[in-house]
């Protein structure tokens, strides 16, 4: 051996001892998302920042995505068994139980344990929800519920406190009488007090915080029936149709993102909107609105919503170390999440949600005074096949076009082939 090479094995030797390796590679990240709004401009510049503290030791890589092609993206990838598909992604936690039935998504329990996470830390409405057949899949980042949107002219107008938000199903059935009017004397209503809208959220978060605010729900305790026809569940379906056709407190047939403009344009008085919705109505000029938690319209409170949570894709050739370095992407973002909510989130972290920061985006913090009431999808993997029957029947009882008790009625039905499909495979 030439003293050369003797020297330079010499070196690594003690490189070795002392470092543990000659050179310690950089951990690579992919990250997918489909945060394509500005959301994801943000979620961009919190991985910058995450990358730029970790240089030469983690590099998180973010592909975003639309939501709509998200999931069968991820599917294909993860198919693939290949190095560019994605180590970390996020995915709404109503999707969680699905993908961990197909086996992609790696047991969080864990990473959690190693992180010091537990219930207390977050809000308990999200924490369990990301739990599947007793094991975690999910972390959750945010919830991001329905919200409850007031014009603070039209409050004042009507003889209403802006301040003092309805919370009780009087004070709402008032308010939205109050500010229920003919504006011009045309003998036409052209102002509403609120707006049930047969398409988008309506079907997907109104109506849903009105069923189980009604007492209703999507499956029995059992998870082998489908309920959505339950006499709670149509007395709620029969409560928006009276404010929509008989109260008239409500226009009918509303189009596509129709009550979003009409709030807009001050003709609404308490839109109900995903709490997504605040940074586009800070920038409607004009429009003095301030943000709340959806009232109790019905026996209990109850609000619907849903979560962004990471989850670890099983992939083929992942290491220690990799799972390591995504715990500690999770935990950052985690740990700064009020930058989130920024763009209109409700952090999951208690410590952040209690913090300064987050109490100064008044909008936000006003409404996660309800986070606890929160309630989400059901948790199995069909659960799309469920809703979409119960949000045409939504959709076709607040158009007038059925009866509440027949709509509910056909889409029990049709959720219930679904159901008794996936039981008979389980």
């Amino acid at each position: 051996m030439s003293k050369k090479l003797t020297v330079s094995v010499f070196l690594v030797a003690v490189l070795l001892l002392t470092t543990g390796s000659v050179l310690a590679e950089e951990i690579t990240l992919d990250f997918w998302n489909g945060f394509t709004g500005p959301d994801g401009t943000g979620m961009g510049k919190m991985v910058e920042e995450f990358n730029k503290e970790h240089e030469g030791e983690i590099e998180v890589n973010m592909q975003v995505m639309q939501w709509g092609t998200y999931y069968q993206k991820v599917v294909t990838a993860l198919s693939t068994r290949s190095d560019s598909s994605p180590d970390i992604g996020i995915m709404h936690v109503d999707r969680v139980p699905e993908f961990a039935s197909k086996g992609v998504l790696l047991d969080l329990d864990q990473i959690v344990a190693d992180l010091g996470w537990s219930k207390d830390n977050f809000a308990n409405s999200v924490w369990s929800a990301g739990i599947y057949e007793g094991n975690r899949y999910g972390i959750p980042l945010d919830v991001h519920p329905l919200a409850m949107y007031i014009n603070k002219d039209l409050f004042k107008e009507a003889g209403l406190d802006p301040e003092n938000p309805p919370k009780t199903p009087a004070e709402f059935m008032n308010a939205i009488a109050k500010m229920t009017k003919d504006t011009d004397g045309d003998g036409e209503i052209d102002q509403w007090g609120t707006a049930f809208p047969p398409l988008w959220p309506g079907p997907e978060f109104i109506l849903p915080s009105l069923l189980r605010q009604f007492g209703g729900s999507f499956l029995n305790e059992d998870r082998t029936e489908v309920v959505v026809d339950s006499k709670e569940s149509i007395a709620a379906l029969e409560y928006a149709v009276d404010i929509v056709h008989n109260k008239g407190y409500s226009p009918k047939n509303i189009q596509q993102d129709g009550e979003v403009t009409l709030f807009r344009q001050g003709r609404l008085g308490i839109h109900f909107n995903g709490i997504w919705m605040i940074n586009g109505f800070k920038d409607q000029e004009g429009l003095n609105f301030m943000s709340y938690p959806v009232p109790r319209m019905g026996d209990k409170l109850a609000i619907a919503g849903n979560s962004h949570n990471f989850v670890f894709f099983r992939k083929p050739g992942n290491s220690d170390a990799e799972f390591e370095a995504a715990a500690e992407f999770v935990k950052y973002i985690s740990n700064n999440s009020v930058k989130w909510a920024a763009f209109g989130q409700i952090p999951a972290r208690n410590s952040v949600r209690n913090s300064q920061a987050f109490e100064a985006l008044k909008h936000q913090a006003s409404i996660a005074q309800e986070v606890e009431s929160v309630v989400f999808p059901p948790k199995i993997p069909i659960a799309s096949r469920i809703l979409t029957p119960y949000y045409e029947a939504v959709n076709l009882a607040i158009l007038g076009e059925k009866e509440p008790a027949e709509a509910l009625k056909d889409a029990a039905e049709a959720g219930q082939i679904a159901l008794d499909e996936y039981l008979q495979t389980q």
